[in-house]
C-alpha cells in the first residue's frame, strides 16, 4: 500500500525489440564514465549522473535554453568543468535517492511512486520538464489518498513546498490533502500517519475552518500527538512531571490553534487544564469568556470564536466539499444558527434537471437553500423561508421579509456576500415550467433543463438588492449555464 509501479509491458511484435532498448538504456544510466553532466544533490552534494543528449530529449528544461546555457532549472546552479569531465549541476533543494530514481525514470521510463515521495518527485517532473511523469504523479495522489495516507501526503507536500524553488505544484495539493483529512477528520486522527506529522503539518491542519471536529476532540487528537512525540502513554493524571514537562514542550506552538474558548467548560476544567499546557492567561480568558460570552460577541472577526465546519452541516453536497467546505459555516451564519443541520432533498445531476424533477423533489418545502454551481465555476444562490407552492395559475409569486440571495464565488480580496429582499411581495416565484425562481424580474432563475442551455439568467438588483449588485454579481454574466444546483432544508423540517 502506498506504492505505484508506473512501467512498460509490449506484447505485440512490433514492439520486440523495446525490452532490449530499456535494458540498454538502464545500462547507459549507470554507465559514469560517459556522463557529462554530474547533479549534486542535497547539502551532501549527492552525486547523479547523466547524459546531456538523454536530458535534451526528455526533459524541457533542458530543451529551452540558450546557447550559452546548460538548462533552466529553478534554484540550480552550474558550474564551469574542465574538459572531458562532467559538467556540474547543484540542486540543494531536492534528495539524492528520490532525484536517482528520477532520472531512472528519465531513461527507462519505469518508477516506483511512493506516498511519502510522490510529490518531491512531481516538483521534479514540474522543474525539468518531464510533463508524463508529472502526470503519473498527480494520478496517484488523487487515486490513492485515503484516510490512512492523507496525512503522509500532508506532511510530504509541505515538506517540498518549503524546499523547492517553486512550490507552487505542491501548495495546490497541500490545500487538497488540508480538505480531505478536514472531511474525514474523525478517522485521520487516529492513524499513525496522524501521530507521525510533524509539527508544522499538524498546526497547518488545526488552523483549518474545514476541519470536521467538535473543538473538544481537535484538542484530544493534539494531545494524543504531543504524547507520542513526547514518548509518554500513561494518562494526564498519571503524568509524572518529566514526562508532563515533555508534552507541554510539544504542545508549545501548537496550543494557539486550538481554539480554547469553544471548548466545553466541564472539558476545559477536567482534561484541558490539568496537562499544565494553557498559559495561566489563556486559561483566565477562558473563564472570562464562560462567564461573559455577550462580551466576546462584540469581536465577530476574532478567529478563536469561529466553529469549525461540520460536514455534517450540509451533508452530502458536492457543492460545499474540498476547498468549499468553509463556505458551510457562512451559510449558516446568514441563517442565524452556527450548527444548524441540513439534508439534501434534491440535486439536479442526480434526479433531473428538468423543472419537473425540481418541483417534484421541492415544492412545499421550507425554509430552503439553494445552490447553484454555473459551468464557469462560479457558486451562487438563495434562501426562502418560504416553499415554492403549486396554484391554479402557472405562476404566482410569495411573500418573504427573510429571502436573500448570495454570490460564493469569492476571491482572496471578496468574501462572500448577501443580497437581501427588498420587494417583499416578490421573493420567490413558482412556475412548473421553470426551475427555482428568486424576485420578480428575476433577479435569479434557473431554466428547465439548465445544464444544456443559457436560458438560466440573473437581473440583480431587481427584487433582491446589495453592495455593488450587479447582473454580473451572481453568475459572472447575464446568462449562464448550469453545471450542478442543490436544494437543502433543515433536518427538523419535514416534506
Amino acid at each position: 500500500m502506498g506504492t505505484r509501479v508506473a512501467a512498460v509491458h509490449f506484447s505485440d511484435k512490433t514492439f520486440a525489440g523495446v525490452p532490449q532498448l530499456l535494458e540498454d538504456l538502464q545500462k547507459l544510466a549507470d554507465d559514469h564514465e560517459s556522463a557529462d553532466i554530474v547533479f549534486l544533490i542535497g547539502r551532501e552534494e549527492v552525486p547523479v549522473y547523466a547524459h546531456r543528449i538523454i536530458l535534451m530529449t526528455r526533459c524541457k528544461s533542458f530543451q529551452s535554453v540558450k546557447r550559452s546555457e546548460i538548462c533552466r532549472i529553478p534554484g540550480c546552479s552550474v558550474s564551469p568543468s574542465a574538459p572531458g569531465t562532467p559538467t556540474p549541476i547543484r540542486l540543494p533543494q531536492f534528495q539524492g535517492e528520490t532525484f536517482k530514481q528520477f532520472i531512472n525514470y528519465v531513461y527507462t521510463g519505469k518508477i516506483v511512486l511512493q506516498d511519502g515521495g510522490v510529490f518531491e518527485m512531481l516538483t521534479l517532473a514540474q522543474e525539468l520538464g518531464v510533463e508524463d511523469l508529472q502526470n503519473n504523479c498527480e494520478e496517484h495522489v488523487t487515486s490513492t489518498m485515503s484516510v490512512l495516507n492523507a496525512c503522509t501526503f500532508l506532511a510530504a507536500a509541505m515538506d517540498i513546498q518549503d524546499r523547492a524553488s517553486s512550490g507552487k505544484g505542491a501548495k495546490s495539493f497541500v490545500d487538497r490533502c488540508v480538505s480531505f483529512v478536514g472531511e474525514n477528520a474523525a478517522k485521520c486522527v487516529k492513524t499513525n500517519a496522524f501521530l507521525n506529522l510533524p509539527k508544522e503539518s499538524l498546526i497547518k491542519l488545526i488552523s483549518s475552518d474545514c476541519l470536521a471536529l467538535e473543538e473538544e476532540d481537535v484538542w484530544r487528537a493534539v494531545v494524543n500527538w504531543a504524547k507520542f512525540h513526547a514518548g509518554v502513554v500513561q494518562r494526564t493524571a498519571h503524568w509524572t512531571e518529566e514526562e508532563r514537562a515533555r508534552v507541554c514542550q510539544h504542545l508549545s506552538g501548537v496550543i494557539n490553534h486550538v481554539r480554547l474558548l469553544l471548548i466545553d467548560s466541564q472539558v476545559f476544567a477536567e482534561e484541558v487544564e490539568p496537562t499544565g499546557a494553557v498559559p495561566i492567561e489563556m486559561s483566565l480568558e477562558r473563564y472570562r469568556f464562560a462567564a461573559l460570552p455577550n462580551k466576546f460577541k462584540e469581536m465577530p472577526d476574532d478567529h478563536r470564536l469561529q466553529p469549525r465546519v461540520m460536514l455534517k452541516f450540509f451533508s452530502g453536497s458536492h457543492i460545499l466539499s474540498q476547498d468549499k467546505t468553509h463556505l458551510q459555516r457562512v451559510l449558516n451564519q446568514w441563517y442565524g444558527s452556527v450548527k444548524q443541520c441540513w439534508r439534501l432533498i434534491y440535486r439536479a445531476s442526480t434526479d433531473g434537471f428538468s423543472a419537473e424533477s425540481f418541483h417534484k423533489h421541492c415544492d412545499g418545502v421550507s425554509p430552503t437553500y439553494v445552490l447553484v454551481l454555473g459551468v464557469n465555476g462560479w457558486l451562487c444562490g438563495g434562501y426562502s423561508d418560504v416553499p415554492w407552492g403549486k396554484s391554479h395559475t402557472k405562476g404566482a409569486y410569495m411573500v418573504s421579509d427573510k429571502s436573500f440571495l448570495f454570490s460564493l464565488s469569492t476571491t482572496q480580496d471578496t468574501p462572500p456576500i448577501k443580497y437581501d429582499i427588498v420587494k417583499k411581495p416578490y421573493a420567490i416565484c413558482y412556475h412548473q415550467e421553470i426551475g427555482p425562481i428568486f424576485g420578480a424580474g428575476a433577479d435569479l432563475l434557473i431554466a428547465n433543463n439548465c445544464n444544456a442551455n443559457m436560458d438560466s439568467y440573473s437581473n440583480l438588483p431587481h427584487s433582491y438588492d446589495g453592495e455593488n449588485a450587479t447582473t454580473n454579481s451572481l453568475m459572472g454574466d447575464y446568462n449562464f449555464t448550469v453545471a450542478d444546483y442543490e436544494v437543502f432544508t433543515p433536518v427538523s423540517s419535514s416534506k
